[in-house]
């Protein structure tokens, strides 16, 4: 399990790092296990716990999960929460891959571009995941 967690770090920091963060509108990026375990973060203003944003991240997308069952949905592709300050979107990797992403944006970030960036980091990630493998 140790280097599963270690080669996920290894993903997930590789494609923070391909990521234009700041044209993006991007401060913070999360990478955590289903359970709330933190595998990576960017997060150069040094504002958020990593450790607290995959807790929160896990119970979000657990939730929405529930809530979509609830009424006969099934899964949970995202998660976004809107601010005045700017937006937080909760992202599960998939079925095979048991991630989370958490990616928060400020308030002049385009939503569509922001979307398609976070769905970018998804599949640039399970990329790296399979090269790894």
């Amino acid at each position: 399990m140790k280097a599963k967690l270690a080669s996920a770090s290894i993903a997930a920091h590789h494609v923070f790092n391909q990521i234009g963060m700041s044209q993006n509108g991007i401060s913070t990026i999360v990478m955590t296990t289903l359970d709330g375990q933190e595998i990576a973060i960017h997060d150069p203003g040094r504002k958020f716990s990593a450790a607290r944003l995959s807790a929160m991240t896990s119970s979000l997308v657990a939730i929405a999960r529930s809530v979509g069952k609830e009424v006969d949905f099934h899964g949970c592709d995202r998660l976004l929460l809107e601010t005045p300050n700017g937006k937080i979107i909760f992202r599960p990797v998939g079925m095979q891959y048991p991630y989370l992403l958490c990616i928060v944006v400020n308030r002049d970030a385009i939503l569509g571009h922001t979307l398609w960036t976070v769905d970018k980091i998804v599949s640039n990630f399970i990329q790296q995941l399979e090269l790894s493998q």
